[in-house]
This record gives structure tokens, C-alpha cells and sequence, in this order.
């Protein structure tokens, strides 16, 4: 003879409350008037149907039931904890190689030598170019006009450095200098979806800096699967104080009548 099957909460709701129920336990994070929505509720009227079905004692106890179903087992537990443990920056960090600008000091003197060399150079260039080009005379005229002019803002430069060499014999200037490479972290999110620790970071946000990660604490879930695994209990028995019990015999009362010596 076939046996009935069980009877459950679950089974005794409406088609909208399991799918209630059911996008609860689906989704941990999910709010009520979302998983109302989720269920076929009308948008409206989610919030008054999702307080309504968490205040009904029927639906109440089919989420009971589904949470046992969908609860993690002890050896699932101490493996999330397990990765914890193991989580390092390195998952999530990748290095780079970047170039950084540097800055050298030149002396004014040879500022002022550098200034002449290059006002020498730019007008043979203007010349020589005219030739090359078959500038027009219009043209030349026009150009020799800016080229004056860049040359005497030039010598104000030269003036200015020659000034301040009058005040410090060892004045000088900064310049770019070669350009130095290192080596930088940089988030790789990416990287940590290869590996399969994505969610492990508590958190992932933006900061002045840049993004900013947080990692869950892997001593705390060391601590935990310590516990878990009982490692703590020896320590506990060698913690407890130890009684001592002490046989107390007491002397045979004295018989009446007994003779004395």
C-alpha cells in the first residue's frame, strides 16, 4: 500500500507564497518587498503583501523548512572559512611596472649657457628653412617679428638666472631627468575572478587613493576552524582547576564506662 506523502507548510500554500518563500531563500539579501515583487505581487502593493505573508504563520513555517534545505553543512562552513584562512592581497593585486618622472638640478650657468645654445640654433633654423622652403619675403618678415620676440623673452630668462648667480654663486635650476621605472600594485579584480576569491572581499570601494578593498579577517577564521576542529580543548582541560578531595576520618567516640588508666 503507497504511503502519503508528507504534508508541509510549503505544500499548503498558495502558488504566490511559495514563489514568496521560494525567492527568499534563493536571494539571502533580498528584502521582502523585492521578493514580492519577485513572487508575482503587484508593484504597489509588494511592501503590504511581503509584511503580510512574513506575519503569516503558515508562510513563517515553510521558510522554516526551505532554511533547512538551503543551510550550509558543517563541512561546507569550515571550507568558506578554510578559503578565508588562505585569502592574501595577492589574489587581488596585480604588479605593474610604471615610469616616473624625475627631477635633476643644473646649474644657472649652465642654464644660461643652454639658453644661448638654443637661441643660436632656432634662428640658423629659421634661416636655413627659409631657404629650403622658398619662404617669401612677407612671410620671413612676419616670422623674424615672432622669432624677436621669443628671443627676447630668452634673454629676460638669461637676465633673471644671471641675477640670482650674483646673489648665489651656487644657484640652480631643476630640469627633467631620466625617468625612473617601479613597480606598483594595482587591483585586479579580474585576477581575483580567476582565482575564485571574488567573494571573499568584504568590501570594494572608492577612497582618495583610489579603490580600497577589504579582505575578511583570515585570523578570525582561523580561529573558527581551530575551534571547529576542537583544538582548544586540551587547553581548556589543562585550564581547569584541579580539586583536590581530602578523606576526613574521624575517631571512634569514646565507649561509656571505659576504663581509665
Amino acid at each position: 500500500m503507497a504511503t502519503a506523502p508528507d504534508i508541509t507548510a510549503y505544500s499548503q500554500l498558495t502558488d504566490k507564497q511559495r514563489a514568496f518563500v521560494d525567492a527568499l531563500c534563493l536571494e539571502p539579501n533580498i528584502s521582502g518587498t523585492q521578493a514580492a515583487i519577485n513572487a508575482g505581487y503587484n508593484k504597489k502593493g509588494a511592501a503590504v503583501e511581503a509584511h503580510h505573508c512574513l506575519r503569516n504563520p503558515k508562510v513563517r513555517l515553510a521558510l522554516g523548512e526551505k532554511l533547512k534545505d538551503v543551510a550550509p553543512t558543517a563541512e561546507e562552513i569550515a571550507l568558506r572559512w578554510d578559503r578565508v584562512s588562505r585569502s592574501t592581497l595577492d589574489d587581488f593585486f596585480t604588479k605593474q611596472k610604471k615610469e616616473v618622472k624625475t627631477s635633476i638640478k643644473q646649474p644657472l650657468a649652465e642654464a644660461i649657457a643652454a639658453i644661448e645654445e638654443d637661441i643660436a640654433y632656432e634662428g640658423e633654423l629659421m634661416r636655413r628653412g627659409w631657404k629650403v622652403l622658398g619662404t617669401s619675403e612677407e612671410v620671413q618678415g612676419k616670422e623674424l617679428l615672432e622669432h624677436e620676440q621669443w628671443v627676447k623673452r630668452r634673454r629676460m630668462d638669461i637676465l633673471r638666472y644671471e641675477m640670482k648667480l650674483e646673489r648665489d654663486p651656487k644657484a640652480f635650476r631643476l630640469i627633467d631627468g631620466p625617468p625612473r621605472i617601479e613597480e606598483e600594485l594595482v587591483l585586479d579584480l579580474a585576477k581575483a575572478q580567476r582565482r575564485g576569491v571574488l567573494d571573499l572581499a568584504r568590501s570594494i570601494k572608492p577612497t582618495q587613493h583610489g579603490i580600497g578593498i577589504e579582505l575578511r579577517d583570515p585570523d578570525a577564521a582561523l580561529d573558527k576552524l581551530a575551534r571547529m576542529a576542537g583544538a582548544y580543548e586540551k587547553d581548556n582541560e589543562q585550564s581547569r582547576p584541579q580539586v583536590a578531595v581530602i578523606e576526613v576520618v574521624a575517631p571512634p567516640a569514646q565507649q561509656k564506662g571505659a576504663r581509665r588508666e
